[in-house]
């Protein structure tokens, strides 16, 4: 039975104290992709294309107004842009913006995303595979393999990977492809990212390829009960990293960030205003870090200096549970209590009273591996000994606090 009302103010216990602020994409409507380079952000839109430098108060239209932009990458002094399929499929400008020119080869397409190395740039469509250039975009060549619609490519040297409910790849630049399927429940890529020997694809989940993508494991993002059905999953729309921290977007969710290369994740989201949280893109143009929203064009940036710790290393997780003492104790009305969980999981903090009856459930919800705590204002509860018990797995804990008034 209850004996009186808990009013909590939850603070996630997180090394990252900044926050996103929203900058101004005017204009742009809705959002599809980022590309940094040294010198500004590039987004692709629902009204052509935009750019800032480091403020994004405001972003810049710089072209290609009313048309539907899904890609933007740059190759040399050209900047090009992959549209739908009502024109040339990509264009290409080498002044800014200024004059935007029609290419060859993919006229008609809808071009959904774009990559590139040292020899070339690589386009994604939706039906007509995969096309390359080896002239900065001005004329492009198809390479296959025929497939329903890809949503992402990605390349990691001459190694190229296509993602649409199957993910294709080619080791030698796009001449011949193999496919490999993604664990269940993977059925629409939506991003590569590689880094420190390890290929990342965001899906109903995060998969991870140790082998450059010839088997792919599940790696987070997706909850199973007991016979093996799905009972909830996270989609990853874009994945990046900085100094050895990936940064993951998920769609109607929010922004993760982990330190241990993908298996444990934290919230990332200080600063946004639910339910703005539908986000398609992030990209790192240092000092800070950018996010781009999938509806009414909304981009946000982040600083980076601290999400790592000031010697430059990873900020390292909880590697036990622990339930700390609150404090103060005694208390009058406020008290806080911490507690550190090393893996993620469903976890339970529950209030009792000296006969074992419980008074309020606290905490009750799936958090990542980390440090939290929770400020406690309990002035509707009498004087006395009260239990607060921290549950998660086959962890259990409990500790003694002492209100007084």
């Amino acid at each position: 039975m209850k004996i009186g009302i808990l009013v909590l103010i939850i603070s996630i216990g997180n090394p990252l104290n900044a926050q996103w602020m929203q900058t101004n994409l005017g204009d742009a409507q809705i959002g599809n992709n980022l590309y940094a380079t040294d010198t500004e952000v590039l987004a692709a839109t629902l009204n052509g294309v935009y750019s800032t430098t480091d403020t994004g108060d405001p972003w810049f239209s710089i072209g290609l107004s009313g048309r539907l932009v899904f890609d933007v990458i740059t190759s040399n002094q050209y900047i090009l842009a992959a549209t739908e399929g009502t024109g040339p499929g990509v264009y290409r400008t080498s002044d800014h913006g200024s004059n935007w020119i029609e290419t060859k080869g993919m006229e008609g397409m809808s071009v959904w995303a774009f990559t590139k190395n040292n020899s070339y740039v690589f386009a994604a469509t939706w039906g007509n595979g995969v096309f390359r250039s080896s002239d900065d975009g001005a004329n492009w060549q198809p390479l296959g393999p025929a497939n329903g619609g890809f949503r992402t490519i990605y390349a990691v040297g001459n190694t190229i990977f296509a993602g649409s409910d199957s993910i294709y790849f080619s080791t030698n630049n796009g001449e011949k492809w193999q496919s490999r399927h993604l664990p269940y429940p993977a059925g629409d890529t939506w991003c590569f990212y590689y880094t420190n020997g390890i290929l990342y694809a965001g899906d109903f989940g995060l998969y991870s390829s140790t082998d450059l993508g010839d088997t792919w494991q599940l790696k987070y993002g997706v909850t199973f009960d007991n016979q093996g059905n799905v009972v909830d999953s996270k989609i990853i729309k874009d994945i990046t990293s900085y100094q050895n921290v990936l940064i993951a977007s998920v769609a109607s969710y929010d922004i993760l960030i982990s330190y241990d290369d993908g298996k444990n994740w934290n919230s990332f989201n200080e600063g946004f205003d639910y339910p703005d949280w539908t986000f398609a893109a992030l990209a790192i143009k240092a000092p800070n870090i950018w996010a781009l929203r999938q509806g009414f064009g909304n981009a946000y940036m982040r600083p980076l200096f601290n999400i790592t710790s000031t010697e430059d290393e990873p900020l390292t997780l909880p590697n036990d549970y622990k339930l700390f003492q609150n404090y103060p104790n005694p208390f009058n009305p406020n008290t806080n209590i911490g507690f550190q969980i090393a893996g993620s999981g469903y976890i339970t903090l529950k209030i009792y009273d000296v006969l074992g009856n419980e008074v309020e459930t606290l905490v009750d919800d799936y958090k990542s591996a980390g440090k939290y705590e929770i400020e406690l204002h309990a002035a509707d509860l009498p004087t006395g000994v009260y239990f607060y018990r921290l549950t998660a797995g086959n962890f259990s804990e409990t500790k003694k606090l002492l209100l007084m008034k």
